[in-house]
């Protein structure tokens, strides 16, 4: 169950069987799927349960042994599991079955390794940032508060204190949760630990939105389903319809073969052309190396980064900066004639890095190129905010920013 990215929660297989039994009773639809595909999902319905499989009333054209998923709801949560082709249209019963939400314990940890970040500012005065403000790994969450593993703590020049009990940050931002959007809102310092390794600090939210409390219940539900057994079917109840109190059943409606749906053929994605490289004059080619450009990016690991890219096409005075303090420490130390942003710097908002470095007079006056995985509204806006001359789609080709950096040396 580990490449679904749930937690096994049921091992029991006469429960297992019970619950298809529920489906052949309801004729609750369910889903069929590859694990490592794009194909869509298949709906189907289970018609027949045996000691070790069961049947639906429609398959996927696949040869036996093949691994696949399975996913149903019942009793309004919903169940994912793997099984295996037996034949066409038959399928071997889970040894276990992953699940989703319950609503008894809103509370649950993260690992160092799943990186979800809290970005925190002290005060918010639209479009700027004032204060401290501090970065970190989120540790422990609930309704009530969270638990953050500081990582950066800035502030105002001069400022050498720490975080202390009672301190308030007007926006707390918890960005890389599962299976919902970031969710922003107000703060308290509850408590700060000093560790031999680590500095961990308690929050309290403050001013959650009903939206927001939702979407931390769904994430806390997927994540600690302690009492998950009390719903499940009792050993000694019935859940074949003819074994149920009233009228004997006299006639079965026989299984029919199940119908095998075809896969689509996945259509070709149409090939583009590189645009064309813009004319240069030698008066462009001089200023190509003398002006400073500065890129706000995480790390890209193997793949080619944009900043590369430029000093490929002899732009001699390409500077990189990985994190909030990385460019600040660079604006200060060079006057930059551009900044290519990227939207999201380390698991932080771009927009709030730079909106924070212009509250401190730094980049005021030099034009940006916002950089991000697409273009959609909520991008536009981002674009508009920090006053973008253009936006560049990380998948399109270096070709297609040459006409915004040019313009800069006309």
């Amino acid at each position: 169950m580990s490449n679904l990215g749930l937690q096994v929660e049921l091992r029991d297989g006469n429960t297992i069987r019970a619950y298809l039994d529920d489906l052949v009773r309801l004729k609750s639809p369910v889903q069929l799927w590859l694990g490592q595909s794009d194909t869509a999902p298949l709906d189907t319905t289970v018609v027949k349960v045996s000691r070790d499989t069961f049947s639906t009333a429609e398959t996927l054209p696949l040869p036996p042994d093949q691994q696949l998923n399975i996913s149903f709801m019942l009793e309004a949560r919903r169940f994912i599991a793997h099984t295996q082709v037996v034949s066409t249209g038959v399928f071997k019963i889970p040894q276990s079955l992953a699940a989703g939400e319950r609503r008894e314990r809103f509370r649950a940890s993260f690992g160092r390794h799943e990186g979800i970040e809290v970005f925190a500012c002290e005060q918010v005065a639209a479009p700027f940032l004032w204060g401290r403000v501090f970065t970190g790994r989120l540790v422990d969450l609930s309704l009530q508060g969270l638990r953050v593993a500081l990582d950066e703590l800035s502030g105002p020049e001069g400022y050498g204190g720490g975080l202390k009990r009672g301190d308030r940050f007007a926006a707390v931002r918890i960005d890389g949760l599962p299976y919902t959007p970031a969710i922003q809102c107000s703060g308290i310092v509850a408590h700060v630990i000093q560790g031999p390794a680590e500095v961990q600090a308690g929050f309290l939210l403050t001013g959650l939105e009903d939206s927001a409390s939702r979407n931390i219940e769904r994430i806390l539900a997927r994540r600690f389903p302690t009492t998950f057994g009390q719903a499940f079917p009792r050993k000694n109840r019935k859940t074949d319809i003819a074994d149920q109190a009233g009228p004997p059943v006299l006639v079965q409606e026989a299984v029919k073969a199940p119908v095998v749906v075809a896969l689509p053929a996945p259509a070709p994605a149409p090939a583009r052309e590189r645009p064309a490289r813009p004319e240069l004059t030698p008066v462009m080619r001089i200023r190509k190396a003398v002006r400073k450009i500065l890129v706000i990016a995480a790390s890209t690991g193997n793949a080619k980064s944009l900043a590369d890219c430029l000093r490929e096409d002899d732009f001699r005075q390409v500077h990189e900066a990985g994190s909030y303090l990385e460019a600040q420490a660079q604006a200060r130390a060079v006057r930059f004639d551009l900044v290519l942003l990227d939207v999201k710097v380390g698991g932080h908002m771009g927009q709030m890095i730079l909106e924070t470095l212009r509250k401190h007079g730094l980049l005021l006056d030099v034009p940006v190129i916002l950089v991000a995985d697409k273009r959609d509204a909520s991008i536009e806006e981002v674009g508009e905010a920090v006053g973008a001359i253009h936006i560049h789609e990380k998948r399109a080709p270096y070709e297609d920013l040459l006409p915004a950096l040019y313009s800069l040396l006309a």
